[in-house]
């Protein structure tokens, strides 16, 4: 699907996925393997509470080859960037706790993504994870903050269990009132790819939002 947008995303040469909160039964992280070429390891970063174990169980029962974790808060600069800019998938998850994921996020990583994008990987944010892809996003004290920028003019909510409106802050916080708010049901990812490419996969909704009052929500 192509399609006129009122966000933008990195220039790159891979793709980025944006999912809801991960659905047993659904297919995300199968379409995302599906898009891996294979030539290169799956990197996982994991602030769930078992570490990614679950997480990586399930890829490997789709069939995904041997991954590594990437611990950011124990490895030194240097392993993270190589590790992480060498992959050719990464899945980030952090159940909810994007406050800290995104203390972790450095700017070595931050670069070590782009690399990776720029080798044509694919990066899978799941669930929490998601909001901190945006150009914006909501702490958790509801206060408007700087995201990855990874999407540009748009803010990306960390759960589905939110109204589209709700999700925007206060217009007195500065706030612009044209920003669109992404929201992914659980089992629901958005697909953004290389050749301006944007898929929706799932069977969940993604809805994109403006909090003007005259625009309604569009669902797809």
């Amino acid at each position: 699907m192509s399609t006129a947008t009122p966000f933008s995303w990195l220039d790159s040469n891979g793709w980025l996925v944006l999912s809801g909160k991960p659905d047993a039964l659904g297919d995300i992280r199968a379409r995302s393997l599906s898009r891996y070429d294979g030539s290169s390891a799956i990197a996982y970063i994991s602030l769930a509470a078992d570490l990614g174990d679950a997480l990586m169980d399930d890829m490997a029962e789709l069939g995904a080859p041997s991954g590594y974790l990437v611990a950011l808060e124990a490895c030194d600069n240097n392993e993270i960037y190589e590790r992480l800019s060498a992959a050719g998938m990464i899945v980030i998850e952090a159940d909810r706790n994007t406050e800290t994921l995104e203390g972790l996020i450095s700017q070595t990583v931050v670069s070590a993504l782009k690399a990776a994008l720029e080798r044509g990987a694919l990066i899978l944010f799941e669930g929490a994870a998601a909001s901190i892809a945006g150009e914006r996003r909501l702490n958790a004290r509801g206060e408007w903050t700087t995201g990855l920028n990874f999407i540009q003019n748009a803010l990306i909510a960390s759960s589905a269990d939110c109204d589209a409106q709700d999700a925007l802050p206060p217009a007195e916080h500065g706030a612009p009132l044209d920003v669109p708010v992404m929201i992914f049901a659980p089992g629901a990812a958005l697909a953004l790819g290389p050749a301006r490419q944007i898929e929706t996969w799932g069977d969940g909704e993604v809805t994109i939002s403006l909090r003007d009052p005259a625009r309604r929500p569009v669902k797809t």
